[in-house]
């Protein structure tokens, strides 16, 4: 007879550490920062008002590209021999979530410099004239495209959460809230960077576009908030091996991460100074600096959170 010598205690349960947490947030920053931006150049061109320059545009064409890439890099270098990453881009299984999101980010990544491109186009054609035909192309189908990264982008948006549900042994990431919870903080901390990026690198003066972003921030955040709710509560209604799992948000470090970086620094502090700060406050640098680093806290807190809380307990 085999004698297993110990506890279990002893064996580290944690597969996914940081890095792939950091690139969950970096893929959903990216995404989100996309379909804020170009949200709000629909809205914009709806009414025939000028998009060009508008410094969220401008902060997404920075932050999709290089969160994205970043991401990515932290990834490769997390696999175990990161110089063959290039044959998960040359085999390909369809039934599978990961394979799946290798096709989108390959579809993805490439569009998104484009997009980056064409919003610092005249900086770029200036500095590199050759350009100049190429980007007369990807203006004319300009619209296309956009269409195109949108769609994109909400699949980068929400795979990340489909990968983590597909692990059926753990409780707290086999939930079908999973994926619309990491689309909701997508958005959430997409338009939170662009609101810090733009305000503190391109907004000259106060702009109405920073501030209509800043004002979707909370229904996202209530959306969010509804999201983690129904998360716990279907744990709460999933048998005794989910139901030990509630133990994630009422002991431990993982505990303090969700109520005082997901729920106080993430969600309460924009939500409560949205309500109680002066007018005069709420469209000042300080202020939506302030608010979007929190939301940005907040939603880097609720990847860690679920990345390693989830992988602790098992049914």
């Amino acid at each position: 007879m085999n004698v297993l010598w110990g506890s279990m205690e002893q064996y580290d349960p944690v597969v996914w550490n940081w890095i792939i947490a950091v690139y969950l947030f970096m893929a959903g920053l990216s995404a989100g920062s996309m379909l804020v931006a170009i949200g709000l150049r629909w809205y914009k061109q709806s009414r025939g008002l000028p998009v060009e320059g508008l410094p969220v545009i401008k902060a997404s064409a920075v932050i999709g590209p290089l969160a994205i890439v970043a991401g990515m890099g932290l990834l490769v270098l997390d696999l175990t021999k990161p110089w063959e990453f290039y044959i998960i881009l040359l085999n390909y299984n369809l039934t599978s979530v990961m394979a799946w999101g290798v096709l989108l980010l390959l579809a993805y990544i490439p569009l998104v410099f484009i997009y980056s491109a064409l919003v610092f186009e005249k900086s770029l054609v200036a500095a590199i004239p050759a350009l100049k035909g190429i980007m007369t192309v990807f203006r004319a189908i300009e619209g296309g495209l956009n269409k195109l990264i949108f769609a994109l982008a909400i699949g980068v948006g929400v795979y990340t959460g489909f990968l983590l549900s597909a692990l059926i042994s753990y409780p707290i990431l086999n939930t079908a809230v999973l994926p619309g919870l990491f689309l909701a903080s997508s958005l959430s901390v997409g338009s939170a960077g662009n609101i810090l990026v733009a305000t503190l690198f391109f907004s000259k003066k106060p702009s109405d576009c920073i501030e209509q972003v800043h004002r979707i921030e909370y229904p996202v955040a209530f959306n969010e908030a509804m999201l983690l709710v129904l998360l716990f509560v279907g744990l709460n209604f999933s048998g005794p091996a989910a139901q030990a799992a509630l133990a994630a948000i009422s002991d431990g470090t993982w505990a303090q991460v969700f109520w005082v970086g997901v729920v106080g620094i993430g969600l309460g502090v924009p939500v409560l100074s949205s309500i109680f700060a002066p007018k005069s406050w709420k469209h000042s640098k300080p202020f939506l600096v302030t608010v979007a680093s929190c939301t940005i806290i907040g939603v880097m807190a609720l990847r860690h959170f679920v990345v390693y809380a989830g992988q602790m307990y098992t049914s």
